[in-house]
């Protein structure tokens, strides 16, 4: 009995001195549970909130109940949500997605149809969701053609979409738009070719070779070489290999040359810059175009004995200088644009040592490798030749 008493005594005391030393020992808890999971603040007696702040500063987080499409809240899964607006006629389905053209539902708003993945620009939904019609530009499967205009002008459509208006490449020339419809001087746009150069433009790609063309005033169409390379100023250069040596019995001057290359609706040839010089003197001697004027020989330097190039002031030339517009503006080219023969002197008193004279023209010969080896100016009526070249003049370098 006494050492219960004892022992009673001791633990008394033991929890008096813990009292003394803790301050804080007759506090009670900040806050109880008045019920089941509900924790109450025990100063105020208020029920505390269940939504807590995210300590790194984000929006409240709900602790409560599930997030749902519907509710009015956009979740992380969800694109949009109007709560009871959400509609699949309206901007917000009812599977809270943003309503877009080919989502296979109508907002009409925004659209006049949608068939989903079979939207399609020649169908009855096309793939901005508007309907088809004759007129927007569209060719549907029950369509001859629809350029948007649809007024049965040239090139155009009927107005009902039916049937395609005239146009190049339909077979039928139509004389007030077109110069042909097909064949082979008549380029992609249905207009004649007049030159190589209308070639080369119509097509970059061609490569050189025999092209037919029709000149002006000329009724019957022509074959000639087209110099179609890139590194010969870009391609668009046309030649011609005339030989008369069976219709005349003498060589014809220059000038005469100029009247028969007039017949084809053409000039005289002359070589433009040091890459035509080499094209044309390639083109001269290899047998690839049969001549025209009657004669038989398809090859030669010969075709280069005489070039459309002329003295511009009589008693006056440039003797021993490189023979090209620049260095020699004493001879000009027959429609006085830019001419190239040589970059250096060739010989001694070349072209001539007394002047140009009226009505001359020079006498040329040629290397192998198509450089000019000689150049003669010789009195009226100049340089003569049986066979020659004409060309175009349309291209320069």
């Amino acid at each position: 009995m006494h050492t219960a008493s004892r022992l009673s005594l001791s633990l008394s005391a033991a929890l008096a001195l813990q009292a003394c030393l803790d301050p804080n020992a007759n506090t009670e808890s900040a806050s109880t549970t008045t019920g089941p999971g509900t924790p109450t603040d025990t100063t105020t007696g208020v029920p505390s909130d269940s939504t807590t702040d995210d300590p790194t500063g984000g929006p409240p987080v709900t602790t409560g109940a599930e997030a749902m499409c519907g509710d009015g809240l956009v979740d992380a899964d969800e694109e949009c949500d109007l709560g009871p607006a959400n509609a699949d006629d309206g901007d917000c389905t009812t599977a809270c997605r943003n309503a877009v053209c080919g989502d296979g539902l109508v907002n009409p708003a925004a659209e006049q149809c949608d068939e989903g993945p079979d939207n399609a620009d020649d169908g009855a939904c096309t793939t901005a969701c508007l309907p088809g019609v004759c007129g927007d530009g569209l060719v549907k499967s029950d369509e001859a053609c629809d350029d948007g205009v649809n007024d049965g002008s040239y090139g155009g459509c009927a107005e009902d979409c039916s049937a395609a208006a005239p146009a190049c490449g339909d077979g039928q020339l139509d004389a007030e738009f077109e110069d042909c419809d097909d064949g082979p001087d008549c380029l992609p746009t249905c207009k004649f070719a007049r030159s190589c150069l209308d070639w080369q433009t119509a097509d970059p790609a061609a490569v050189s070779g025999i092209f037919t063309i029709r000149r002006e005033g000329i009724m019957d169409p022509l074959d000639v070489w087209c110099a179609l390379e890139a590194e010969v100023d870009g391609g668009g250069y046309t030649f011609l290999k005339v030989d008369v040596s069976g219709m005349n019995p003498n060589a014809p001057s220059a000038s005469s040359a100029e009247t028969t290359c007039a017949d084809f609706g053409m000039r005289l040839f002359v070589p433009r810059s040091p890459a035509h010089t080499v094209a044309a003197h390639q083109f001269a001697v290899a047998d690839n175009l049969p001549p025209v004027g009657g004669g038989m020989t398809g090859s030669g330097a010969d075709y280069l004995q005489i070039l459309g190039i002329y003295p511009v002031t009589p008693g006056e030339s440039c003797v021993d200088q490189p023979l090209n517009a620049e260095a020699c503006p004493e001879w000009q080219a027959g429609d006085e644009q830019t001419w190239w023969v040589s970059d250096a002197a060739v010989g001694s008193g070349e072209p001539d040592i007394i002047g140009a004279c009226s009505g001359c023209s020079m006498l040329y010969q040629w290397n192998q490798d198509g450089t000019v080896k000689s150049y003669k100016a010789l009195p009226q009526p100049g340089g003569y030749s049986f066979r020659f070249l004409c060309d175009v003049g349309d291209k320069l370098p």
